[in-house]
């Protein structure tokens, strides 16, 4: 006989266990140091009551979407070039892996330095940063390529254009998508970071604001409820996008 019933995914049992063994730590302690979920919900139901949050989440996406497509740009553009040609690699490689190594929080303090307590502090510590995580990515992506495909089209005179169209942006898509995936990931968190020190303004500005007043639970809220928007970005942005992608690819995992 067919054993019949309602199967629970395992990610819900976990989801479940968390939330309750973050209540029963929260019990432990005052909310002002670690509220519990249902605590935390009433703080975000208070923050966006009042309109002006709305403008604060907006300002802050501006900046992370446009540090976000900068980055990109510059990443795919070198690191294409670096997979490409020998020479710019060599010289470009020792580069890259120093920007990889600096600290985040430097980047963050030298561009305050640099351009002072404005928009533009944050979006170049986010292109700093995210930059060279792109080059990385997409430089192994062109290493990878098939080289035979690229000796075909050059048989059959393909113009640069219709190389990059036809021959290495479809190789390169799967490491595209996941540049973006790790780019947008960064963006977030360093726009934050920027932001405490570098901006007027903006999500970062909230946090470092109720850090000065000690609430945690004033904290969690803003940093939870933006990292909500930022998942529902990543799934109803990049992941329904690889899908329509990737369609053509068996999916294996079970």
């Amino acid at each position: 006989m067919k054993r019949t019933g309602v199967s629970v995914s395992p990610g819900l049992i976990t989801l479940a266990i968390c939330l309750l063994v973050w209540e029963g730590l929260s019990l432990l302690t005052i909310p002002a140091v670690l509220p519990g979920p249902v605590t935390l919900l009433q703080r975000m139901v208070r923050i966006y009551s009042d309109p002006a949050s709305y403008l604060t989440v907006g300002r802050t996406l501006l900046r992370i979407l446009e540090g976000f497509a900068i980055s990109m740009v510059i990443g795919i553009a070198l690191g294409l070039l670096m997979g490409l040609r020998r020479n710019i690699e060599l010289f470009l490689d020792s580069w890259i892996m120093v920007m990889l190594t600096v600290p985040a929080v430097c980047w963050a303090f030298l561009s305050v330095l640099w351009f002072g307590i404005s928009n533009v502090a944050p979006l170049m510590t986010i292109v700093l940063i995210v930059s060279p995580f792109v080059v990385m990515n997409i430089w192994e992506g062109t290493k990878a390529m098939e080289k035979n495909l690229f000796e075909m089209a050059t048989v059959f005179k393909a113009d640069r254009g219709l190389m990059l169209r036809k021959v290495f942006i479809p190789q390169l898509m799967p490491y595209i998508f996941s540049s973006l995936r790790i780019a947008l990931s960064l963006s977030w968190k360093m726009a934050l970071v920027a932001e405490a020190f570098g901006a007027g303004n903006g999500v970062g500005q909230e946090l470092i604001n109720w850090f000065q007043e000690t609430r945690v639970d004033m904290m969690l809220a803003w940093g939870v409820s933006f990292m909500i928007v930022m998942v529902l970005i990543d799934l109803l942005i990049f992941r329904l996008w690889a899908q329509r992608a990737f369609a053509w690819r068996p999916q294996f995992a079970t």
